[in-house]
């Protein structure tokens, strides 16, 4: 007991001898006074040097600030209850110094609350002795173990508390907004310190503007898309970066709460950079999420096609045909595919039609393309920004119906300054270039069909006989026709054009009677038979004109028959007497 006593005695002479405190820093006292005191004892501390001497024994009291709890900081200098002067402890101390005493009580104060078998004395005696041993470390005091007696708490609980309070401060620096104030006045100085949790997560969402094109289309993946984190707007202090997965959802990163700005680095697969910095307000211990929709790369320059004449290279039809009505097939894919290993079924399809525009010098084109105005039929089309457009992928056209008056067969696409004629199906792809979406190839061909074409037949008749035989010495050979075109639309025959009322070809009659074309001579459209020259022994009265049409390739039309023959009158004349002389045989009067 003596020996106790004697311990007590000598750590009371040792708080009277101020061996190093905290910098003092004058502040007025008014309105700045605050009753301190020491309310309760709670335990005896053993004032441990660090060369293992145990300078004094003394039962520490329950410091209070106007009744709330306070921490002794000069463990050199006796207590006195009284009024004391608080100042802010940034006077005092450095932002580092309180960080380390705020996170260790905030830790000590977790242990406490965590371990339900310590009560609020030896809570507190813990809390008191981290303060002393991080201001030890600052201040030079040389007692960085000062320590609660073991009979008071076991060794291995301290030393657990205090070994956690230092891997705490050093996990949670910066995490914490850390602050406290100092009290002064007679005797000695305490203090109260806090860490507030200053943290929060931040993360991202990614998200497609337009969900219509990307949706399903493996063209377009979030995956890979990285966001830089930034404490500025300016985005020159980079905080941390995350990388986006399939589902377009990044982890969190923890960022002091407030406002932190994110910035897209490098663009998901398919869409085009997000270059705005974008700003999100992340509170304490949340997670704030920053969602954000990325516009899917697509090309808004789509194919045109123009329908011309196989044969004159022009837009103007030939004869009664049109280039009007032709309709096309298109077909995209939400794939890269070429001719061999393209789907069974496309993605989206649609039916078109050429229509017949006038350009601004009025020559009329023949137009199709992927838009309302020509659609016949098919799927919604691709729009963004108000536009029609293509995703990536593949897509192809096929002139499924040829237009009135002309064929399918042997129809081939082509651009303007090549060669290359493309028959059959025409296969492009939309592909990434940059930040834009591009078509493979041009995105203007000339379609072009060829014009029916067919032929006439014509039979030369007897008018009064009705029979293809000619009557007495006359004879059916060499009877000519005109052939003359009625169409608004020129027409090309053996070559040259011809327009409407002329003649395109003249015919004659064999010695059946008969005048015969090729079946590939006329283009599609109506014609006019007429004979020009009567044959030998007839007379021109009498033969009427035929009109006919071409409307099937390589037929010829047949006029033989008795209706729709050219029957010609045969000449005719009476016999006539005269009397002569015997052997002078001139006539007699």
């Amino acid at each position: 007991m003596n020996k106790l006593v004697k311990r007590l005695l000598t750590g009371t002479l040792a708080f009277a001898t101020i061996l190093t405190a905290l910098p003092v820093t004058a502040v007025h006292a008014s309105g700045n006074q605050y009753w301190t005191e020491s309310a309760e004892r709670v335990g005896y501390i053993e004032h441990v040097m660090n060369d293992g001497s145990i300078k004094s024994t003394f039962n520490e009291g329950h410091m209070k600030v106007e009744g709330e709890t306070a921490y002794c900081v000069d463990i050199n200098t006796s207590f006195k209850n009284g009024y004391k002067t608080r100042s802010d402890a940034s006077t005092r101390m450095s932002s580092d110094q309180i960080a380390d005493v705020a996170l260790s009580l905030e830790y000590v104060k977790q242990y406490t609350a965590s371990h339900t078998n310590l009560n609020y004395k030896q809570g507190y005696l813990l809390e008191q002795c981290v303060v002393w041993q991080r201001l030890s470390e600052q201040l030079g005091w040389q007692c960085d173990n000062v320590r609660a007696s073991y009979n008071e708490i076991s060794q291995a609980v301290q030393n657990e508390a205090y070994a956690g309070a230092k891997a705490f401060v050093k996990a949670n620096k910066g995490r914490y907004e850390c602050g406290g104030y100092i009290y002064t006045g007679e005797g000695q100085d305490i203090g109260q310190f806090w860490a507030k949790l200053n943290v929060g997560n931040a993360k991202v969402k990614k998200t497609s503007s337009n969900p219509t094109v990307t949706d399903g289309n493996a063209n377009y993946s979030f995956e890979g898309a990285t966001f830089g984190v930034y404490s500025d707007k300016g985005c020159n202090s980079q905080l941390a970066t995350l990388t986006a997965d399939g589902n377009g959802d990044t982890k969190e990163v923890e960022v002091k709460a407030g406002i932190v700005y994110i910035k897209e680095l490098s663009a998901p697969k398919g869409y085009k950079l997000d270059s705005t910095v974008h700003a999100l307000n992340v509170e304490v211990g949340k997670t704030a999420t920053l969602t954000v929709a990325d516009t899917p790369k697509v090309t808004a320059t789509l194919i045109d096609l123009f329908k011309i004449d196989m044969e004159t290279g022009k837009s103007t039809p030939q004869g009664n045909a049109s280039l009007e009505g032709a309709e096309f097939t298109w077909s995209y894919y939400d794939g890269y595919y070429n001719a061999d290993n393209l789907p069974a079924k496309a993605t989206r399809t649609w039916t078109t039609k050429t229509v017949a525009e006038k350009d601004s010098d009025g020559t009329i084109h023949y137009v199709s393309r992927l838009a309302d105005s020509y659609k016949v039929s098919g799927d919604s089309f691709y729009t963004q920004d108000g536009k029609n457009v293509l995703p990536l992928g593949t897509l192809t056209v096929t002139e499924t119906k040829a237009p009135n008056g002309y064929l399918l067969d042997g129809v081939y696409m082509q651009t303007d300054g090549s060669s290359e004629q493309i028959k059959g199906t025409y296969l492009t792809q939309i592909s990434e270039a940059g930040e834009l979406a591009v078509l493979s190839g041009s995105n203007q061909y000339s379609v072009s069909d060829k014009v029916i074409r067919g032929g006439v037949k014509i039979q030369k008749r007897d008018l009064e006989t009705k029979d293809t035989k000619a009557q007495g010495s006359a004879t059916l050979q060499y009877t000519e026709f005109n052939i003359i075109s009625l169409n608004d639309s020129p027409v090309l025959v053996e070559g040259k054009l011809y327009n409407k009322n002329e003649t395109v070809k003249k015919i004659q009659t064999g010695i059946d009677g008969i005048a015969s074309t090729s079946a590939d001579l006329l283009p599609y459209g109506k014609y006019r038979l007429e004979e020009s020259k009567a044959p030998e022994g007839y007379l021109a009265d009498g033969a009427k004109a035929i009109d006919f049409s071409i409307t099937e390739d390589g037929k010829i039309v047949d006029l033989t028959d008795k209706s729709h023959s050219v029957y010609n009158q045969i000449k005719r004349g009476d016999i006539e007497g005269v009397k002569i002389g015997a052997g002078t045989h001139k006539r007699l009067a």
